[in-house]
């Protein structure tokens, strides 16, 4: 092996160890800022009552017989 396929190599592989490092320090920044975002919108949905609406509305819909009929008749059209 020659000295400059040595040098090269080692270009290489130092390009490749800095862009790791990059990635994985963007990766670990940007997750906690998404968790704590999602978590703030969970609080804010779970303090004004709006998600238990939103569960309520989805069983009533879930549970209504003809919305159940509707769904049988459109299963045997195809």
């Amino acid at each position: 092996m020659g000295f400059w396929t040595f040098v090269a190599i080692a270009v290489v592989c130092g390009c490749l160890l800095e862009g790791y490092r990059i990635h994985a320090k963007s990766r670990s920044t940007s997750g906690g800022a998404r968790v704590d975002d999602l978590e703030a919108r969970l609080a804010a949905l779970e303090g004004n009552g709006s998600l238990e609406e939103r569960v309520r509305a989805l069983e009533a819909i879930v549970t209504d017989p003809k919305n159940q009929l509707e769904r049988e008749i459109a299963g045997l059209d195809r």
